[in-house]
This record gives structure tokens, C-alpha cells and sequence, in this order.
């Protein structure tokens, strides 16, 4: 019987052991990889290389103002505005997105007060949840007849928004997206 317990305990320990070489490989390739996409810097903007060869802006360090969003980054065409690299930019007075950009992520320009000016890219088929949540200062936007979604809250708390237009192309608006 003693014998039947120190090959069980045994047996179990060499299981252990061989499940611990299994996934830590897994887990330190995967760590890696995540950083070469992350880490990606050009100007003002940090960057993701997507799968299908394009970029996505993860990170914004420049001080505001009149901004122009390049249409490529190190070479790579910037299809995606991240979630929230925009966000709290209050010294930020214009937007200029280009036609590379075919989605604008979730509070990509939340809280930037001082926002008077977005000029949307003619291919952006989404304007993520939250988008331009509390641009205070935003009194008109056109809306390309790319864009088929506009998230919740989209445009929440634009207090100076007075004009809007809306195209035909638009098959989803979410909840309180111009509350």
C-alpha cells in the first residue's frame, strides 16, 4: 500500500512538472509578440501592427491643437484609431482624420473639450461608443456616407453640437448616441 502511494505522489509530480514546460513557453511567446506589436513609435504616435498588415494608433504624445492624423505610420497604412488615444486632450482644437481610417475606436476623443473642428476620412465605416463623449466645444459634424454604425453615446454631452448630418448609409445608431 505504501509503495501504491509513493507512485501515485510520483506520478503525479512528473504530471506537474510536464504541464508547468507545456504552458510556460506558450505564455512567454505570447508576451513577446504582444510587445513587438505594441511597440511601434513614429512622431507624435505609437502604433500596432494589425494582422493584415496595417496600423492601428494605440498612443497619442503630442500637445494638440490643430491635428492631422497621418494616413501612414512607419510605412503602414493607418486603418484604426484606437480606444481612447485621444481621450482628454483638452488643448486639442481640430481633428483632420484621413481617408486610410475605416474604424474610430471607443472614447478615441473622449473629453476633449476644446474640440471645435472633426473632419471625418471618407472611408470610416464606424464611430466607435463614446467617440467624441463630452466635446464640449464641437457645434457641427458631417458624417461620411462611409460610416454604417454610430455607437452609444457617441457624441453624449456635445453641448454646442447644433448640426448634424446623418447619411442614408447609416443603418445603426446606438443608444443616446446625441443625448
Amino acid at each position: 500500500m505504501n509503495n501504491n502511494k509513493r507512485i501515485v505522489s510520483l506520478l503525479l509530480s512528473v504530471i506537474m512538472i510536464m504541464s508547468a514546460f507545456t504552458i510556460m513557453p506558450f505564455s512567454a511567446g505570447a508576451a513577446e509578440s504582444d510587445i513587438a506589436a505594441t511597440g511601434e513609435t513614429d512622431g507624435d504616435y505609437q502604433y500596432s501592427i494589425l494582422e493584415d498588415g496595417t496600423a492601428e494608433i494605440t498612443k497619442y504624445t503630442g500637445s494638440g491643437g490643430d491635428v492631422t492624423i497621418p494616413s501612414t505610420l512607419g510605412g503602414y497604412a493607418v486603418t484604426r484609431i484606437g480606444d481612447r488615444v485621444f481621450s482628454h486632450r483638452l488643448y486639442m482644437t481640430s481633428v483632420t482624420i484621413p481617408d486610410s481610417v475605416t474604424s474610430i475606436g471607443e472614447s478615441a476623443f473622449l473629453d476633449c473639450r476644446g474640440l471645435k473642428n472633426v473632419t471625418i476620412g471618407n472611408f470610416v465605416t464606424s464611430i466607435g461608443s463614446s467617440a467624441f463623449w463630452g466635446c464640449t466645444s464641437l457645434s457641427s459634424v458631417d458624417i461620411p456616407n462611409s460610416v454604417t454604425s454610430i455607437g452609444e453615446s457617441a457624441f453624449n454631452e456635445c453641448t454646442s453640437l447644433s448640426s448634424v448630418t446623418i447619411p442614408d448609409s447609416v443603418t445603426s445608431i446606438g443608444e443616446s448616441a446625441f443625448e
